[in-house]
């Protein structure tokens, strides 16, 4: 009974540290280039630059003010909707300074351009090759910078672990509090 209680309890402090993991990361995703090591959590086109937000999979405008694009939509194979319909894909491509970056791509190749209050793709005729000193952080953009920015001096203290697939900062507390449980549990079990 006390091993079940134990384990319970583990596992109880785990979900609440990966909750906490969810709570803490950036609203939107990041990309991982298959051919590199480059990781972009923002999607270039030819006019600015946007992000894909991670639960809905919705375009944010995100050169000047934040714009939801609400119809526009990246799927999980990377594929573009406009109102429904194909309008090409995200995917890393070479530009000119010869660095992998990420990009809005038409079918064709071209980058896209980008209405910055509907979402409207243009086909433009550049190519990521045209272009010079490409961002691939989406937090030197987004309107809030609270989400990229840790607190210097938290209290309590923040550790940063990578649990649950997600590098997340936990308080000391939390952490005092989830193995205190646990050692309370194994004391108790001695003790009986």
């Amino acid at each position: 009974m006390h091993h079940v209680r134990s384990i319970a309890l583990g596992v109880l402090s785990l979900l609440v540290i990966c909750t906490a993991a969810d709570a803490q990361t950036k609203p939107w995703d990041e990309f991982p280039d298959p051919l590199s090591a480059a990781r972009c959590d923002l999607v270039n086109v030819a006019n600015g630059q946007l992000a894909v937000l991670t639960v809905t999979g919705e375009m944010v405008f995100i050169s000047g003010p934040d714009v939801i694009l609400e119809d526009t939509f990246v799927d999980l194979d990377g594929n573009v909707f406009y109102l429904g319909e194909p309008a090409g894909f995200i995917d890393f491509a070479t530009d000119d300074d010869g660095l992998r970056s990420h990009w809005w791509l038409a079918i064709t190749g071209q980058v896209v351009s980008v209405n910055g209050f509907t979402g409207e793709p243009t086909v433009t005729s550049m190519r990521p090759s045209d272009f010079r000193d490409v961002p691939c952080d989406a937090c030197d953009f987004w309107d809030d910078p609270s989400v990229c920015v840790a607190s210097p001096n938290p209290d309590p203290p923040i550790v940063t672990i990578n649990l649950c697939g997600t590098n997340a900062g936990m308080s000391m507390a939390l952490t005092a509090v989830g193995l205190g449980f646990m050692g309370a549990s194994r004391r108790r079990r001695f003790v009986s």
